[in-house]
């Protein structure tokens, strides 16, 4: 007999913080895993190893501006109307 979502929730309550990671990142892989056809995933994952070789390649080149992840973070918070 399956569990009830509540069980299953309850369960997850009582694990580490890694644990609850470990669930995370697994029920999202799957989810990811069930949206797209199979087919596709590789192609999926070789476009975006391109694109992240070709933002790491302009970085070194100065070609683009780094911000530091403090302003990111402080204006994604003025943005949401949250305090610092």
């Amino acid at each position: 007999m399956a569990r009830s979502v509540d069980e299953i929730e309850n369960d997850i309550d009582a694990l580490s913080a890694e644990d609850q990671r470990r669930v995370l990142d697994h029920l999202v892989t799957e989810l990811d895993d069930r949206s797209v056809p199979a087919e596709r995933r590789d192609d999926i994952e070789a476009t975006w190893v391109a694109e992240c070789a070709r933002r790491y390649d302009a970085l070194r080149r100065g070609e683009v501006k780094t911000i530091p992840a403090e302003q990111v973070m402080a204006e994604a918070r003025r943005r949401l109307g949250r305090a610092g």
